[in-house]
């Protein structure tokens, strides 16, 4: 009996230890989001609200909150890769504008047809931030 369990034992142990895999800290940085198609996206959610196809432009709401993420995570990798004590608080400054601006949005995104106009210009903000 003794023999058995250890067996088991031994058994599992080996196929433990040879399921286990590496684990890498490296961490890709996030793909850019040109401006031009940050803002046809924008302008192709202001035309689906304008024709009332609330539905669409919240699918498209979706694809433009995906890009601003993409964006901010963009300028956060910048920051970490920043070679200058310069250029990290300039990418810094950049971030916490992205963020507030962000921020606004977010506040306003519930309400895609009664915010249309405010959202439209907060978006436009947001994408003069996008380098």
């Amino acid at each position: 009996m003794k023999r058995v369990l250890f067996a088991l034992f031994m058994l599992t142990a080996t196929v433990g230890i040879t399921s286990v895999e590496p684990v890498s800290a490296y961490t890709p940085a996030p793909a850019a989001v040109t401006t031009a198609v940050f803002n046809a996206k924008v302008d192709l959610m202001d035309s689906q609200i304008g024709a009332g196809n609330i539905t669409a432009a919240r699918a498209t709401w979706e694809e433009i909150h995906d890009m601003m993420l993409n964006v901010l995570g963009v300028t956060k990798n910048s920051i970490r890769t920043a070679t200058t004590p310069t250029a990290e608080a300039s990418f810094r400054t950049i971030l916490n504008n992205q963020t507030a601006i962000y921020q606004t949005i977010w506040g306003l995104k519930p309400d895609l047809a009664g915010n249309r106009v405010a959202l439209h210009s907060k978006l436009g903000e947001f994408s003069a931030t996008i380098y």
